[in-house]
């Protein structure tokens, strides 16, 4: 067997793991709504970073929950508890890939 057929599969799951250990950006459906949750920096920094929540179909302004100065695990934290507690209200919630050059 060569080498390349043998740490190909190992290659692979270690690009893909950090992906999804660090997500930034959520969404979140349950019957016609849908609902986002993102982390969000206004510089390259990880720090400052909020945690925006937006509910798409309901005609609601977007919302900050948290923010942090300092501490970029703040956010993170933040945002992986508040989709466990959408998950646990009913909602389904799928890690997403949002488009940088989008205005947020």
């Amino acid at each position: 067997m060569s080498f390349l057929k043998r740490t190909a599969p190992v290659i692979v799951i270690s690009l893909l793991a950090p992906l999804s250990a660090y997500a930034d950006s959520w969404s979140c459906r349950q019957g016609n709504d849908v609902r986002e949750v993102h982390m969000v920096q206004t510089t390259e920094a990880p720090v400052p970073c909020q945690v925006v929540y937006k509910k798409l179909t309901e005609g609601a302004e977007d919302q900050v929950l948290w923010n942090a100065q300092n501490d970029a695990a703040y956010c993170e934290e933040k945002a992986a508890a508040f989709v466990a507690k959408l998950e646990d209200w009913g909602w389904t919630c799928v890690e997403t890939i949002r488009d940088e050059t989008a205005v947020n």
